[in-house]
């Protein structure tokens, strides 16, 4: 599939952690050139599904014929405004989620396993990825960050979580950023931080960085908050965690992430995919359009 696109963001990636695309087209995406290609594909859709069922229905003139119905109220597919695009994404080492709930309205998987995500939550929208390589690096025709940032024609990005040594030192993001926490004035008051922020990106510190510093209870709160009530856009990464061996996170840090996945109705698991050469597609027939 090609698509072309011109996201918001450009992302700078080291090499022992930047996405591989298979060359098969040419994609611009802000000032940055990448070949994308796709070989795993997920149809969305994203209209309510209806069950059909037989029986005997009676007429007004007292005969009975077998008919077909809808078990479920046929959707208003008129009324429902939707966008044909896609996106590709491509990964070296990824984690894994699993999927709870009907929050989720995309994946897109990796040897067969889910390992990105977008969905809405109350009021708001995330996108999360289990590979922190990934977050806007997407090649896609889809209004992937004005959708994000609720149709404001240049949201505003704040993002935290990592240490300082976290991740490679090349990646930079536009924005505001902290370190571990977000800060003071914003824990405990999502509405402060919806009124400041149309994104905010959380990713995961590892416990290897991090000296066991994790963002409180309440900052996470803040988080699922921001989204549910105050109809934020929040991108969250995690990532690759082994039950043995080197991995970037600690079975702590799944626990920490998973304090604002499990509300979103994902859950990181203590899996890391091998190295190799996978990617993966997700193909719209109904994106959700942008707000406003």
């Amino acid at each position: 599939m090609a698509c072309t696109a011109a996201l918001l963001f450009s992302v700078a990636c080291a090499p022992s952690k930047s996405p591989h695309v298979d060359a098969s087209s040419t994609i611009t995406i802000g000032e940055e050139t990448t070949t994308g290609g796709g070989a795993t594909t997920t149809d969305t859709g994203n209209l309510p599904s209806t069950s059909s069922s037989t029986g005997d229905v009676t007429s007004l003139d007292g005969t009975t014929e077998d008919a077909k119905f809808d078990l479920n109220p046929f959707p208003d597919v008129t009324a429902k405004e939707c966008l044909m695009c896609g996106l590709t994404i491509a990964s070296m080492q990824s984690g894994v989620f699993s999927v709870e709930g009907k929050n989720v309205f995309a994946t897109a998987t990796l040897m067969d396993q889910v390992v990105y995500a977008l969905g809405t939550h109350g009021a708001g929208r995330f996108i999360a990825t289990a590979d922190s390589a990934l977050p806007f690096n997407e090649v896609s025709d889809c209004p992937l960050v004005d959708w994000l940032g609720g149709g404001v024609a240049e949201p505003k990005l704040f993002w935290f979580g990592w240490s300082a040594i976290d991740g490679p030192a090349a990646w930079t993001y536009p924005g505001d950023s902290a370190g571990v926490h977000l800060p003071d004035q914003y824990v405990g008051n999502p509405g402060l931080l919806a009124a400041d922020y149309d994104i905010v990106m959380y990713l995961e510190a590892s416990g290897q960085f991090d000296d066991g510093d994790q963002p409180s209870d309440a900052e996470m709160q803040t988080l699922v908050d921001y989204v549910n009530l105050h109809g934020g856009g929040l991108y969250i990464s995690s990532e690759f965690a082994e039950p043995s061996g080197f991995a970037y996170l600690t079975p702590v840090d799944l626990a920490s992430i998973n304090r604002a996945l499990v509300p979103l109705g994902l859950t990181a698991l203590q899996v890391s995919l091998e190295w190799g050469n996978v990617d993966g597609n997700i193909d719209f027939q109904c994106f959700p359009p942008p707000a406003g």
